[in-house]
């Protein structure tokens, strides 16, 4: 059965760290399920339309798993693993798609664990899993992405288009992965969108100022995202974070959960900074028909290629930089590194006057 009207929801949970596996089900895990009870009948019920899709943010599952310098503190999820299992069963008992985030790692690449979105189906199943292509170093030191491996991920994954910007054929639509600070990178949703994507789902973990006029950058990137690639858009913020010993305010990334249409246009946002979540409407079949009517807005169509890839053709930030390491990197780290990509690309950095 192909679904052409149905509702999908983004979650906004309150998100602890934690310190093991068994307080990933206590603390977090446990309230998923909880939320995914009264959320999903409720927005069934409230919107009109069967709810199929339901999204968490990033570091839903486990919090924030760093050291005080930003090295990994060891906790990560096996996907699959206990957690997927359990977020499976619900998944069948509802009848609904569930997309998560958590830190995995690689038996055959150990102590560099990478960041990963799933998507589990209503049979219970992981059916994709996309590694965060682009990590921000500076609040995510302790994780991994493809190009600081690139040699051994591409060895194991493969080097194309489903590598690096997968995407699930389903009965809903095509679905990829956005997460969080990928959205400022107009390449990850425009891989996604060449890869055949409809939906773009985006677990979050943003923070203040950037959430809120006048910068309100979440929106920004994810609104620029959907129009430009013709997208519905599903994105998930925590509530309010609770971290190792974090003295900071509760609220200082807290919410702005949003669904987003395919012209850009906002369906429906939370403005509560704390635990809720919002639903809309999605119907892939207007999707579908939009791309192909819209001839002004057409911006897929008109790429040209054979220009647009003359701009990749030099290196900015280096590949295989954890390749021969054997643990996680740590903010000094990649900032040395950082530093030197400035110093090695002064025909972009112009240095500024000192005074």
């Amino acid at each position: 059965m192909v679904w052409d009207i149905f509702s999908v929801g983004a979650v906004q949970p309150e998100v602890y760290y934690c310190k093991d596996r068994k307080e990933i089900r206590e603390k977090n895990l446990k309230r998923h399920l909880e939320l995914l009870d009264f959320l999903v009948p409720y927005w069934s019920s409230l919107v009109g339309a069967p709810c199929r899709l339901v999204v968490f943010p990033e570091f839903a599952l486990h919090g924030i798993p760093q050291k005080a310098d930003g090295s990994w503190n060891g906790v990560a999820i096996d996907i699959p693993g206990e957690e997927t299992e359990l977020l499976g069963e619900k998944a069948k008992e509802l009848n609904i798609y569930i997309a998560s985030h958590g830190w995995t790692e690689h038996p055959d690449f150990s102590g560099r664990p990478f960041s990963v979105a799933f998507l589990i189906e209503p049979d219970g199943k992981v059916i994709l899993k996309h590694h965060k292509v682009v990590t921000t170093k500076i609040a995510e030191a302790g994780d991994t992405a493809p190009g600081d491996a690139y040699d051994w991920f591409v060895e194991k994954f493969g080097d194309g288009l489903d590598a690096f910007f997968p995407v699930a054929d389903t009965e809903l639509g095509k679905m990829g992965f956005i997460i969080c600070g990928e959205g400022q990178y107009p390449e990850i949703s425009r891989g996604l969108m060449m890869n055949g994507a409809e939906i773009l789902i985006r677990p979050n973990a943003w923070v203040e100022p950037y959430m809120t006029e006048p910068q309100d950058l979440m929106a920004l990137c994810s609104r620029f995202n959907a129009f430009a690639n013709m997208c519905y858009l599903v994105e998930s913020n925590w509530a309010y974070y609770y971290g190792a010993d974090y003295q900071g305010p509760k609220g200082w990334g807290a919410g702005r959960s949003q669904i987003i249409d395919y012209t850009g246009r906002i369906l429906t946002r939370s403005y509560a900074p704390g635990e809720t979540g919002v639903a809309a409407e999605i119907n892939i079949q207007s999707l579908r028909s939009y791309r192909e009517q819209c001839g002004f807005g057409a911006r897929m169509v008109y790429m040209p290629m054979h220009i647009f890839r003359k701009v990749y053709e030099t290196e900015i930030w280096p590949k295989n930089s954890l390749l021969k390491k054997k643990e996680s990197g740590d903010i000094k780290m990649w900032e040395a590194l950082r530093r030197e990509v400035i110093k090695r690309r002064r025909d972009i950095y112009t240095p500024p006057k000192r005074t």
